[in-house]
This record gives structure tokens, C-alpha cells and sequence, in this order.
């Protein structure tokens, strides 16, 4: 079976307990941003498939970091070229805003990619400066995920759709109706 090549010495100073306490912290930043910066609430499924896509960096950041150059470079870029049009396909398209909004909201992917390195670096920092054990984030992200799952459950903000549907559903007028 075919597999790329991966080499120890190329791995990064990631690590997962960095990666599961960014993931949940992020997504409340991400929930945020949607609904009370840009006004504009997604479908859940939408805010879980922007996380998981902006925790894919992580697979390269991971295992590529080290690799001969000019191989993480192009990596990286190319997975922020996917990311960036992933935003824009599950969170902006066929949103009738603005283009101010759309400029602020395309922006939103970067912002959204500082923040989640911010959380994950308070979570190194915390195991390096302070002392803490990365069980001790490991925990704070179990928890953590727990009251984001009961929080998200419990919300009562209902998202526009994107666009109107292109394929209108007919209506029963009886016999002779519009079917």
C-alpha cells in the first residue's frame, strides 16, 4: 500500500491536547463571529464543518513542519487556499449582503485561523510556562466540549437560508392545481 512518506525528524512541536483545546474554543469564537458580529447565524452543520476543516492545518503543521523545503511551504499554502474557498462555499455563498460584508466576512477566515492558533498557543503556553500538565487541558477540553454540545443544543437562533430554493416546491390546489 502507497503512503507519503513521513519521517519523525519532519514533525512539528504540535500536539494533540493543543489541537482538541483550540477546537472547542474556537468553534464558541466561531459561533460568536457568525451571530453577533456578521449577523448573520448559520446551520449548525455548517459552524462543525468550518472547525473540522480549520483543524485539518493541524495535519500539516504536524507532520510536514520539518519536511525539505519546499514541501510544508506549498502544503500550507495550499491547505489555506482550500480553507479559504471552503468559507467561502459553506458560510458566504448565496448570501445577499453587502460587499462590505462579504470583505468582512471573507476576512473572518483569517481572523478565525489567528484565533484558533491563539487558543491552541494558550494551551502550549500553559504546559511550558506554568507548569501545567496537558491532562489538565485534555480535561478543560472534555468539559468544555460537553457544555458546547448542551449550549448549542439549547439554541434557539434559527438561521436564514443562503438562497431561496432554485427548485420551488409546487403546491396541491386540488384537481387542476399547479402539479
Amino acid at each position: 500500500m502507497w503512503m507519503p512518506p513521513l519521517e519523525d525528524a519532519w514533525q512539528g512541536k504540535v500536539q494533540f491536547y493543543e489541537l482538541i483545546f483550540g477546537t472547542w474554543t474556537v468553534y464558541v469564537f466561531l459561533v460568536w463571529f457568525w451571530q453577533s458580529l456578521l449577523k448573520e447565524p448559520l446551520d449548525e452543520w455548517r459552524y462543525v464543518l468550518i472547525s473540522f476543516f480549520g483543524a485539518g492545518a493541524f495535519w500539516v503543521n504536524r507532520y510536514w513542519l520539518y519536511a525539505p523545503k519546499p514541501t510544508w511551504l506549498v502544503l500550507i499554502n495550499l491547505y489555506a487556499v482550500f480553507f479559504f474557498i471552503a468559507w467561502w462555499a459553506i458560510g458566504m455563498r448565496g448570501r445577499k449582503r453587502s460587499l462590505a460584508w462579504k470583505l468582512g466576512a471573507f476576512a473572518g477566515a483569517a481572523i478565525y485561523t489567528v484565533a484558533f492558533i491563539l487558543f491552541e498557543q494558550l494551551a502550549r503556553y500553559g504546559v511550558e510556562r506554568w507548569g501545567m500538565h496537558e491532562f489538565c487541558w485534555m480535561t478543560m477540553s472534555f468539559f468544555g466540549f460537553w457544555w458546547l454540545i448542551l449550549w448549542r443544543a439549547r439554541s434557539a437562533v434559527k438561521p436564514k437560508p443562503a438562497y431561496e430554493d432554485p427548485y420551488p416546491k409546487p403546491q396541491w390546489r386540488g384537481a387542476g392545481g399547479n402539479l
